[in-house]
């Protein structure tokens, strides 16, 4: 499985390399309010699945030029089969930042840089099969690069590769080993729908331990 990871993220870092070319990127400068859920399967902890159900309320601000910075809040679910099912309050931030635009024949390519970072604080966890409940915090961050497909007006396609690092930090010593902290390849892939403009619909794959996906809806100012 490591090797699999291994193949995906130099795949994909070979691909983002091999398309870079001399251009510009742009957008419509603005601002959006809008809702996402996110399913990310992580890690894996004594060979169980760390999944996260990640949803809330996100606002993004972008230039016509460089940057698109995002910031959300909203609840975590957090399942291991170790663990009773928690949920809590998270927050995130993150931001795309573009390189280059390139104009081929079917339309423009856009190259950049995508980071990201996100955190939760669980209270009270129960440990299945003891008495025990424990305070545990859950660290998330990706850097990526990503490219950029305009296929027209209403339609983009993205594709994003690199690493991601995971870490639940549990104050008691509830894990055996130090499977909680992870460093993994990151896949995303997905695409943007857009209605008039304002409006943008967004569907996303994504593979970090195993595979997962989201929906995002923007509406922009």
């Amino acid at each position: 499985m490591k090797d699999f990871k291994l193949i995906v993220f130099s795949a994909s870092l070979l691909l983002l390399l091999a398309l870079v070319p001399n251009g510009r990127a742009q957008d419509l400068p603005g601002f959006s309010l809008g809702g996402f859920y996110q399913y990310r399967a992580e890690n894996e902890i004594n060979d169980q699945d760390l999944d996260f159900h990640y949803y809330g309320a996100r606002m993004r601000f972008r230039d016509a030029r460089w940057i698109n910075f995002f910031i959300d809040a909203g609840g975590e679910t957090m399942d291991l089969d170790q663990l009773d099912s928690a949920s809590t309050g998270a927050f995130g931030l993150g931001a795309t930042f573009w390189l280059i635009r390139q104009e081929y024949g079917y339309g423009p390519l856009d190259i950049g840089l995508f980071g990201s970072f996100h955190f939760a604080d669980y209270s009270d966890v129960k440990v299945k099969d003891t008495g025990l409940k424990t305070d545990i915090k859950h660290y998330q961050w990706v850097a990526q690069g990503v490219v950029r497909g305009v296929m027209n007006e209403n339609l983009n396609v993205f594709l994003r590769g690199g690493v991601q690092g995971t870490r639940l930090d549990p104050d008691d010593d509830i894990f055996a080993g130090d499977d909680e902290d992870a460093t993994t390849a990151a896949v995303n892939t997905g695409i943007e729908i857009s209605f008039e403009q304002n409006l943008v619909l967004t569907l996303e794959l994504n593979y970090y331990d195993s595979v997962g996906g989201g929906v995002h809806l923007d509406y922009w100012f």
